[in-house]
């Protein structure tokens, strides 16, 4: 399957120009198929971001009814119960 490939022409700084010439260079590619890539990586970046935002959102939806140490939830401090946990594991192997 062919991609269709849009044609663009853009202007740039010289330093600009001169980077994305030393870049593509290093890589063994064209100046346009390195863009391609930044294009891309962009993208995938972006898509990324997007996941985690949406889980971000989902935080906080529920209420925390579990046990409280020192009257905090776990949800606001979950260290306190990996440090009570393990401080009860060393006491039952006494």
């Amino acid at each position: 399957m062919a991609t269709t490939m849009h044609r663009l022409q853009i202007s740039l700084p010289e330093w600009q120009a001169q980077y994305l010439a030393e870049r593509a260079k290093n890589d063994g590619v064209s100046i346009a198929e390195f863009i391609r890539r930044l294009v891309e990586r962009e993208r995938e970046a972006l898509a990324s971001q997007g996941s985690m935002d949406t889980l971000w959102e989902l935080a906080g939806v529920a209420e925390d009814l579990g046990p409280l140490v020192d009257e905090t939830p776990v949800s606001e401090s979950p260290e306190l119960y990996l440090t009570r946990s393990s401080a009860g594991r060393h006491d039952r192997r006494s």
